[in-house]
């Protein structure tokens, strides 16, 4: 069933070997590989969602867990989570073309034992897995699109306590370029503001975390990132109702943003807390208002890495970044758009961040924007330490 074909290729990702469709056959005119044109999706870029994945489930678990890889293409998350960390699990895809693959994959890597394939629609597959009476560890959620048609049907097989890892790659309205869409499937109406990547992220979550509480489950994101064309949240998930109540109470609500001074926060209704120094603020949610990530899952992932040595170098940047987030949580600043409303030249990034930090404000840049900081504390006072350094 492994045999190589001569239209195929056997590549090496983490300690898993896939055969895969050739991939120099599905390179568009730019030179940039198009994964949607293969008969089998397998996207290279994803690799480092797969990646942050297996370290993140290695600070988690170590052997005898159980997951789901519901939509999983040529099966290569879920070879490597059992490969590289020992669990036991389940690889879908509904199409026949992946099935086929995931089954010579599995036999490729000697996984017979610790793998099952199958060839279901994805809600079929995880409500008919609720009633095996196996409480499943880890479920991963990995959509050409959006992953809300498939997350009530992700919650059901979930043990008491486990992760939930999801992958969108609509970010177009996520990032509102397409704010109708944005409206109808995430319940968010679009505003305007410079902070649209995280405004994303932040949407997302709250749409899991709000779909979670209908079944008595608690949802708080370990890990999320924005990288190329998809935002990634590892959750973790507890089944209690009051737990998943004061989960909702504390970390669903608004960010206030002034659009002419370009100040922000955060704030627990629709209204007052707020206050521009020119304008009046606008107030953007209900979303998530709580961390995008856990600094203690992060630094537990980067003591991980010795462990792992074929992480690549672009993983470990991601982490680090993110790492250095945990520290801020203010929605993060376009700092070009500040000096460009300044009217003023925008000074080296590396002076603007130690004339905060000199003034007692926490900084962090982000992974969002390269343009951007995170900036803790009185935005008044830190826009005035931009302007007076702007020239």
């Amino acid at each position: 069933m492994s045999d190589v074909r001569s239209n195929e290729e056997v590549l090496t990702e983490g300690l898993a070997r896939i055969i895969v469709p050739r991939l120099e056959s599905y390179v568009r005119e730019d030179g940039k590989l198009e994964p949607a044109w293969m008969p089998v999706f397998y996207n290279p870029e994803a690799a480092l969602s797969r990646d942050i994945t297996i370290l993140y489930l290695s600070t988690r678990f170590k052997h005898g867990f159980y997951f789901i890889d519901a939509l999983a293409g040529t099966g290569v998350r879920g070879l490597r989570i059992s490969l590289e960390l020992g669990g036991e699990g389940v690889l879908n895809d509904v199409d026949p073309r992946a099935f086929h693959y995931i089954r010579r994959n599995i036999a490729l890597n000697n996984l017979e034992a610790r793998i099952q394939a199958f060839n279901q629609e994805a809600n079929t597959l995880l409500n008919m897995l609720t009633f095996t009476g196996i409480p499943f560890d880890f479920i991963d959620i990995d959509p050409y699109g959006s992953p809300i048609p498939y997350i009530d049907s992700a919650f059901k097989p979930l043990g008491k306590k486990a992760s939930l890892g999801v992958t969108a790659t609509d970010t177009a309205p996520l990032t509102c370029s397409n704010a109708r869409k944005m409206l109808r499937r995430y319940w968010h109406r679009c505003v305007d503001v410079d902070f649209e990547k995280e405004v994303g992220v932040r949407v997302l979550i709250s749409n899991i975390v709000l779909r979670g509480a209908a079944h008595d489950i608690m949802l708080k994101p370990a890990v999320s990132f924005l990288y190329k064309h998809y935002y990634r949240v590892i959750f973790e998930t507890v089944r209690n109702a009051s737990v998943s109540l004061e989960n909702l109470s504390k970390c669903i609500g608004y960010i206030w943003y002034c659009p002419e001074s370009l100040e922000r926060g955060f704030a627990e209704a629709g209204e007052g807390g707020a206050s521009c120094l020119s304008g009046k603020p606008v107030f953007i949610g209900p979303l998530w208002v709580c961390e995008l990530v856990s600094g203690k899952a992060l630094n537990d992932m980067l003591a991980q890495l010795t462990e792992y040595p074929w992480m690549q170098r672009y993983t470990v940047k991601m982490l680090k970044i993110l790492a250095e987030e945990a520290g801020v949580q203010t929605p993060y600043i376009r700092v070009d758009k500040v000096y460009s409303r300044l009217k003023k030249n925008m000074p080296p990034f590396n002076q603007l961040i130690e004339a905060f930090q000199q003034h007692g404000f926490k900084v962090a840049r982000t992974h969002f924007d390269p343009r951007a900081l995170r900036v803790s504390g009185d935005l008044s006072e830190a826009l005035k330490i931009m302007d007076a350094l702007g020239k």
